[in-house]
């Protein structure tokens, strides 16, 4: 799974201010609700999600997520981690192991004015299934904010794109269906990103993220990241989430074919 560049943003309702008291009232007293809502400039979350099959097909998959983000005007810190594991049952009755994937990236952003914002992020990923024992990563950039919608009592509406220099190696192994070593890949590239997000209503919020890596100094090799979230908050804290993945590396390792993707259905819990 890619990076996601989700900066999470809550709205607060905020009542009209109450009319000025009478001279003779006693002190005004301050609202606590207000306080109650404001979220604060830190926010979290954690999910989970499950595929079960049994019958002419015995298999299962799980994956997890978890989210750590800051957030002020000027400011934007995110550290995420996800992972995905699954095997299934082949027909002479053996176990095939079909997902073993962990990744993690922390990432900075300044926003030097509500357009523009220079970011940087460092990521480390494992995937078995695809021979990559480990990619490191480490990208610098710049991001203009194209369209924002933020005003209360209507949809948030956000579409930032970015574009930076983009350092990768993959240290590769083959793990299945036999164990060997394989040729390490570096990637220089420039980077072009794009996030949009949408709040359709008060409960439904779609994601949508890309990362197009093209390599100009090596040899010719093309990765894309697509990661499409829709999430469904059936309460304050817990929602309903779907999440497609796509990546394509148009020079993968030996024996693997150059396009994956996944489809998890789960659950989200906010922090």
């Amino acid at each position: 799974m890619s990076p996601l560049l989700l900066l999470l943003t809550v709205l607060s309702q905020t009542p009209a201010p109450p009319p000025d008291p009478a001279p003779d009232d006693g002190p005004e007293h301050p609202c606590t609700e207000d306080a109650e809502e404001d979220p604060g400039p830190w926010s979290g979350s954690a999910g989970v999600g499950a595929s079960f099959f049994t019958g002419n097909s015995r298999s299962y998959t799980l994956t997890g997520n978890a989210l750590v983000e800051y957030e002020s005007p000027t400011w934007a810190f995110t550290l995420e981690a996800d992972g995905a594991y699954g095997k299934a049952a082949t027909e002479d009755g053996a176990r095939e192991l079909v997902a073993e994937a962990l990744g993690a990236w922390v990432r900075g952003e300044y926003r030097a004015t509500p357009l523009l914002s220079a970011y940087s992020y460092l990521g480390a990923e494992t995937d078995h299934l695809s021979s990559l024992e480990l990619r490191a990563e480490v990208e610098l950039g710049l991001g203009v904010t194209l369209l924002e919608r933020t005003e209360k009592e209507t949809d948030e509406l956000l579409l930032r794109v970015y574009l930076g220099a983009h350092y990768a190696r993959d240290h590769r192994f083959q793990y299945v269906p036999t164990r060997k070593e394989l040729q390490n890949v570096d990637l220089w590239s420039p980077s072009l990103g794009a996030m949009f997000r949408y709040d359709i209503n008060e409960r439904v919020e779609l994601r949508e993220y890309v990362l197009l890596l093209p390599d100009v100094f090596g040899d010719t090799r093309v990765l894309l990241t697509s990661t499409t979230k829709l999430s469904v908050n059936l309460t304050g804290r817990f929602a309903l989430t779907t999440f497609f993945d796509l990546r394509h590396d148009s020079r993968p390792a030996e024996g693997k074919v150059s396009t994956d993707t996944s489809l998890t259905v789960g659950g989200e819990l906010s922090i």
